[in-house]
């Protein structure tokens, strides 16, 4: 069985930061160091720990952050050891992280997100926002600059940023089936864009089905994805559109955008 915790004493934290290499492959100097998660974690952060018995499998980093007069939780990283992906850790770590946010006086979480990643985007846009109204705010290009871990390297690292607002009601709708399609896939695999007279309260953005097999065969087709899904999400936010849902729609992995 599973069971999560808090953590505040440095030798914990410091099997936060090799986890960190572990699930993204980072260089360690881009890991989030020992000295810094405790600093967050005694000053209004949160740093929590997933354990099988003594072994520690899962983490989730967060700060608290001031933009403009708010004040808000910062959720910086979240992830799974390889050996224990896809059993729920994820989606426990995110629970976690929302009643304590809630128990400590926050009542929103931002965090971003690869938008080609349609894993994250269903984890992050569905699961997450049945409960609890999550959308879009605002798509950053190239937002961590060149990174050189497993995941990143080679492609710039656009993010969504979105915003959980905890105590709000779900956004989610029936998906409207013919929501004209911005960006989908040719019979290669290629992104194609079609031009939108904006005029509709929903659209849909497609992105790859399989972004790994993707960057093993042809990693220049990934370039043309992500400025594809780039200039449509940029030119939706742009008009007041909101990614509010991501799912599977006839046969496509496609993000839901509506006019809020």
């Amino acid at each position: 069985m599973i069971a999560y915790r808090i953590l505040r004493d440095p030798a914990e934290l410091e099997a936060v930061v090799s986890l960190q290499l572990i699930v993204w492959g980072l260089n360690p100097r881009n890991a989030v160091p020992t000295a810094v998660l405790h600093v967050m974690a005694l000053n209004g952060g949160l740093v929590v720990g997933a354990y099988d018995g003594d072994r520690l499998v899962g983490l989730l980093i967060s700060l608290a952050v001031k933009r403009d007069n708010e004040v808000f939780l910062w959720s910086h990283m979240t992830g799974t050891h390889p050996d224990y992906q896809q059993q729920g850790i994820g989606l426990t770590l995110k629970t976690f992280q929302r009643n304590w946010a809630l128990d400590n006086g926050y009542t929103s979480i931002g965090w971003t997100f690869d938008p080609l990643q349609r894993g994250n985007a269903w984890f992050n846009l569905h699961l997450l926002g049945i409960d609890a109204a999550l959308t879009s705010t605002a798509y950053h290009v190239n937002f961590y600059g060149d990174m050189d871990d497993d995941i990143n390297r080679g492609l710039p690292s656009d993010r969504i940023e979105v915003r959980w607002m905890l105590d709000q009601p779900s956004l989610h709708h029936a998906p409207i089936p013919d929501a004209p399609l911005i960006v989908r896939p040719d019979e290669r695999g290629y992104p194609v864009t079609t031009a939108v007279a904006w005029d509709c309260d929903n659209y849909s953005v497609a992105v790859p089905a399989d972004l790994d097999a993707l960057r093993q065969t042809d990693r220049n087709v990934l370039l043309e994805w992500r400025l594809a899904v780039r200039e449509a999400m940029k030119s939706a936010f742009e008009r007041g559109y909101r990614a509010v849902d991501f799912s599977k729609d006839n046969g496509l992995n496609v993000y839901h955008l509506r006019k809020i």
